[in-house]
């Protein structure tokens, strides 16, 4: 056993109370819950460090999983500079980077070669149209969509196509789903790639029916410690399990009230239930914020007490009370972008912040154009996160999937991308004949060109030459990255040289904008290789199919904007949340589609959203005329719930110049029917009933947003559980305005 020294580390006076206890609790199983801003990166921080300098575990028994590969980096770093001598042998990874990180070793008893590619939801999409395509459908016919589902809510299941048998349609279209499932796996595997799901399935494939690799991995670990641990799914805790001895300690820390990831899978009940898994654990709650002042914290407590699924707790902060909260009501949807654009001046210009101390927050993306058109004529610089990632852009994905080529000769995909860019004169017709007989023969695009003689293909002679030419090129540049694994950019700049790819950039109107673009990749590849000198050229290429919106995050002199859910785990100086209305935020889907807990997730998802603000909070709400909800926007309950209420309005006028008054005793108080797991009645959003009653089984209805579906259960004179074609089953109001019958 080494002996690692703390370094710059005074555990008593570095910690408040409550984070030293956390730190250095000896108890096996812990569960720390930690509100918004309370340190726990911090928390996890110190607790390998403690691990390593007062307890001596050695860095390589420790697993640590993070949200992000930004945090984990962070993380790692600070760990670091506690305890300098650890930094070579600690795994800080996320669930994805671990499980790709372990099927790199042992993904070849499922007879996959440790070189396999990882897929981006892009190249899922496209190769999912392709097999539509070969079954006869659009490439935008609705199946597509309906089949990407499918195979997410499979895999979320843990189902691959030979685990899914159907007797009848659940839905229009299933068997069509279950067929593209199946070519889709079958394509995946013949290019010997893996969609994000896969890493974990296979990772657990593995760890449970190899009782050696599972016990050789269980052997090396005997601390594990997961952060954001509320939004862990039941595939990744499985994972979890497979990999814990009994005798290994687990130290979770996370926020049940931040819980907002339930529609990808995040399952709150493995937070919230831990104590029925381990009768010994011990719980610590870290209620102390750095961030907020007290008023917001105030706000924000008062907020998500309406909430049952919680670990009860209330925030406090010694940072001082604060401004007041700012609520605006606007008359219209532009009306509600000049005032924040107004409030962005004055702040800027008067009060001398900058525009990096601002964010703009919302529930859904589409909200953002009045606010972009302010922001352009009033000369405010933003920066919209969440929307097209830089790895996602156009010839950011060429250059890597000429990259991927390199390390995997069998991926189609990539080969398919790049055949004529630079353009090589291979038109549609070329590519499709030569696809088509590289399937025939069995083999990969890439390998069937390079052994194929002119001659032998329908495809025309030019471009078959113009292929092997590409394709010695990269041949070349796979024996020089694998000379010069310590230094591979350089090769990989010459391939691009010799391909003229600059050039071909070049001849577009916002050429020189791509080439800074591509620039700027092969600088995040020298910068990578000096915080990862022991990374080779398969490191990087997986490092960056598994990023997220938050690890390309910049920062800049301008205004944030992004939805809420990005938003998670940041803080800034001054927040705003815009459009703060009844079927906005909350979301009128969620609670349509998921009754009270949909409403709960949407609380949580204010939560997050107060709680990301340091000094100044902003929240607005228009009183527009909405075509959706057929009446004039109310604002919502959250106002109410968190103590900003606006108690009446009467100089709000609608689109069609009528005043416009509301009150919030208008606003149904939906916690009075809290323990009837039902969905909320649309009536604050100006919608009125349906008029219909008498609802029985077997009746066809008529969702707006749900589609057709068949009722198959009563529950009440308005509730009715119906099981739709296209979203399985689901509790709703009869009466709702969205609702018809068939």
């Amino acid at each position: 056993m080494l002996l690692y020294c703390k370094q710059y580390m005074d555990f008593k006076n570095d910690l408040n109370e409550r984070q030293y206890e956390a730190v250095t609790t000896d108890l096996l199983h812990v569960r720390v819950v930690a509100g918004a801003g309370s340190g726990k990166t911090r928390v996890l921080t110190y607790r390998i460090a403690f691990l390593l300098s007062e307890m001596q575990v050695d860095p390589w028994r420790i697993l640590a999983i993070t949200f992000t590969n930004k945090v984990a980096g962070e993380m790692k770093d600070r760990v670091i500079k506690l305890v300098p001598d650890a930094a070579k042998h600690l795994t800080i990874k996320t669930f994805h980077s671990f499980a790709a990180f372990f099927l790199r070793q042992e993904i070849h008893v499922l007879g996959f070669p440790t070189s396999f590619t990882i897929i981006d939801e892009e190249d899922q999409l496209k190769l999912i149209k392709d097999i539509a395509a070969e079954l006869g459908f659009k490439k935008s016919d609705p199946i597509v969509k309906k089949a990407i589902n499918y195979i997410g809510s499979k895999k979320l299941k843990e189902q691959y196509p030979d685990d899914v048998v159907i007797e009848h349609e659940f839905f229009e279209g299933e068997k069509s789903c279950l067929e593209i499932y199946s070519r889709y796996e079958e394509a995946k595997n013949n290019m010997l790639s893996l969609d994000f799901d896969d890493l974990l399935l296979k990772t657990n494939i593995i760890l449970e029916n190899y009782p050696d690799i599972k016990n050789k991995w269980r052997n090396r670990i005997d601390h594990i410690l997961v952060d954001e641990f509320q939004d862990t799914n039941d595939t990744e805790y499985k994972m979890l399990s497979l990999l814990k001895r009994p005798d290994c300690s687990l130290y979770v820390v996370g926020d049940p009230d931040q819980t907002i990831y339930t529609w990808r899978g995040a399952n709150q009940k493995i937070i919230l239930d831990l104590k029925d898994r381990f009768p010994d654990i011990e719980t610590i709650i870290l209620d102390r914020n750095y961030r907020s002042t007290q008023t917001i914290l105030d706000s924000a407590n008062m907020l998500i007490a309406h909430n049952k699924m919680r670990v009860k707790k209330d925030l406090y902060t010694e940072n001082g009370k604060g401004e007041p909260i700012t609520v605006k009501s606007c008359s219209t949807t532009r009306v509600e972008a000049d005032f924040v654009s107004r409030q962005i001046k004055r702040l800027v210009e008067v009060e001398g912040y900058s525009y990096n101390n601002i964010a703009i927050l919302y529930r859904s993306n589409y909200i953002t154009q009045e606010f972009e058109q302010s922001f352009t004529a009033n000369h405010i610089p933003y920066r919209i996160y969440g929307g097209q990632k830089f790895y996602q852009r156009r010839e950011i994905k060429d250059v890597i999937a000429y990259f991927n080529l390199i390390v995997n000769i069998k991926d189609d995909l990539s080969f398919e991308r790049i055949m004529n860019v630079p353009r090589r004169g291979i038109g549609e017709t070329s590519i499709a004949l030569i696809k088509k007989e590289a399937k025939e023969a069995g083999l990969s695009m890439y390998e069937y060109v390079k052994a194929l003689d002119a001659d032998e293909s329908e495809a025309p002679k030019k471009a078959i030459n113009s292929l092997k030419s590409m394709i010695i090129v990269i041949d070349k540049t796979r024996e020089d990255v694998n000379k010069n694994e310590e230094a591979f950019a350089k090769p990989l700049e010459d391939m691009l040289v010799s391909f003229d790819y600059y050039n071909y950039l070049l001849k577009e109107d916002d050429g020189d904008e791509r080439c800074e673009n591509v620039r700027a990749l092969f600088s995040d590849i020298r910068h990578y290789l000096q915080v990862n000198p022991e990374a080779d050229f398969s490191d990087y290429l997986q490092n960056i199919a598994l990023l997220s919106s938050q690890d390309e995050m910049i920062s800049g002199e301008f205004v944030t904007m992004m939805t809420v859910h990005t938003a998670k785990g940041l803080e800034y100086p001054i927040v705003f949340i815009v459009r703060v209305n009844e079927g906005v935020f909350p979301h009128m889907r969620s609670q349509i589609e998921s009754g009270y807990k949909g409403l709960e997730e949407e609380r949580r998802l204010f939560y997050v959203a107060m709680t990301r603000a340091m000094k100044l909070l902003y929240l607005s709400f228009s009183c527009d005329f909405s075509y959706v909800a057929g009446g004039n926007l109310v604002p919502s309950k959250f106002l109410k719930e968190s103590g900003n209420e606006v108690v009446s309005r009467t100089d709000s006028y609608s689109s069609y110049g009528r005043p416009k008054q509301y009150h919030f005793d208008d606003i149904r108080d939906d916690e009075e029917r809290q323990e009837k797991p039902k969905v909320v009645q649309s009536s604050s959003i100006g919608a009125k009933t349906n008029g219909i009653t008498g609802w029985k089984v077997g009746d066809i209805v008529i969702h707006k947003t749900l589609g057709r579906g068949v009722v198959i259960a009563v529950e009440g004179n308005e509730i009715i559980r119906v099981r739709f074609d296209e979203h399985g089953e689901k509790t709703i109001m009869g009466n709702h305005p969205f609702v018809s019958r068939g």
